[in-house]
């Protein structure tokens, strides 16, 4: 079974709610796109156009291995239209706030299955009933832990502990697979000359060289290099570690409360997932806070959570980043449910495929809540059982 084999198999469009009028401040954008993700194409397009990519906002952030069709705003006016290879930029309209989360409905896919035997078609279908009858457990998916996946461990845990250093390290030194090819040289480069700024700011690419300067500037003064990359980045990388703890979270809630569960693979471990939601669990019920220093932990999540805090080695306390006086990045706390349906989930009928020969390709569809992945939804319909 595979999914992605071209980008056209993946197709994923923001669905907004919020009024179009011709006279707002800001100018609704329709950018539609492969092979880039989110943050690139707005800082290509600022470049192109000669604009200020402070003035975009976003609704969401979609991967590079999709066709997507999604929204920006920019706080003034656009006219033109932006045609370039595999990415275009349309103005829709005038709206009269800027692009925010809150403004997303959902989002709906469009995803075709390849390389299918006769068997892989009915445990789809047989999955397909599952989650209609029980939803989804709503874990963060591998797209939200590309600052981890080189498996070394949190940059955001790091400064939660105090250990710039280790952050820097982290940072600089190990890359990920979504990584151009310029920036795992490098990091490469990094790794292998350790402290060497001046030779390193050689090689670095542009979202770097604040930060290299200022380690050339005062190579002992970790804290304030932090403060010279870029603010949306830092934030992923909080958001990455508080992602990772509401898993866990998640995860062992479910082993304490369903009798009937499995467990599916993902980057940085397992997640545990209920093949019938008993009902008297409640977990359909629940939302799970992303922590910071000031969450309460009164709640049914809490004593799951105090565990992890401990199994992980860090305070609640330590989520203030005191110690980084950096007003701009910070753990922004809000809740999560445990568990999500998947609207209007079809499938179409299989049929050959004609990248695989004799073997079949099926579609699927589906709506889901602003936040939730379809790739876990995908994990979850291709899973096969050990018993069959």
């Amino acid at each position: 079974m595979k999914i992605k084999v071209q980008p056209e198999d993946f197709i994923v469009e923001e669905l907004l709610d919020l009024p179009i009028t011709r006279t707002g401040k800001y100018t609704l954008l329709k950018l539609t796109k492969r092979y880039w993700n989110t943050l690139d194409a707005i800082d290509y397009v600022a470049r192109e156009l000669k604009l200020q990519k402070e003035f975009f906002s976003r609704a969401g952030l979609k991967d590079r291995y999709s066709m997507s069709i999604q929204y920006l705003s920019y706080n003034g006016s656009i006219f033109k239209p932006l045609f370039v290879k595999n990415l275009s930029l349309e103005p829709v309209g005038k709206i009269n706030t800027p692009l925010r989360t809150s403004h997303l409905r959902g989002n709906s896919f469009k995803i075709m299955i390849r390389d299918l035997d006769q068997g892989n078609i009915e445990m789809i279908k047989k999955n397909l009933t599952e989650i209609r009858r029980s939803g989804m457990p709503n874990y963060f998916d591998d797209q939200r832990f590309g600052s981890a996946r080189h498996k070394q461990g949190f940059i955001a845990k790091l400064l939660v502990k105090g250990h710039y250093q280790g952050a820097l390290k982290l940072l600089l030194c190990y890359p990920h697979p979504e990584d151009s090819k310029p920036v795992k040289t490098f990091k490469k480069y990094c790794q292998d000359n350790w402290g060497s700024w001046n030779k390193c700011y050689e090689f670095a690419p542009r979202i770097y060289r604040l930060l290299i300067l200022s380690l050339i500037e005062n190579p002992k003064d970790i804290r304030s290099a932090f403060k010279r990359i870029d603010r949306e980045l830092l934030n992923l990388f909080l958001l990455a570690y508080q992602s990772y703890l509401f898993n866990e979270t998640l995860r062992a809630m479910i082993e304490d409360k369903c009798p009937e569960k499995f467990v599916i693979n993902y980057g940085l471990g397992i997640m545990t997932f209920c093949t019938n939601l008993p009902k008297n669990c409640r977990l359909n019920e629940i939302k799970i806070p992303m922590l910071n220093h000031k969450t309460s932990l009164d709640d049914m999540s809490g004593e799951y959570i105090r565990k992890i805090l401990i199994q992980e080695g860090v305070e609640q306390k330590d989520f203030a980043l005191q110690k980084m006086r950096f007003r701009e990045v910070q753990f922004k706390t809000f809740m999560r449910p445990a568990m999500f349906s998947v609207d209007e989930l079809f499938h179409d009928e299989p049929e050959p495929d004609d990248k695989y020969p004799d073997r079949f390709k099926m579609g699927v569809q589906f709506i889901l809540p602003p936040g939730s992945y379809a790739t876990l939804v995908l994990k979850r319909i291709m899973f096969r059982s050990p018993t069959g």
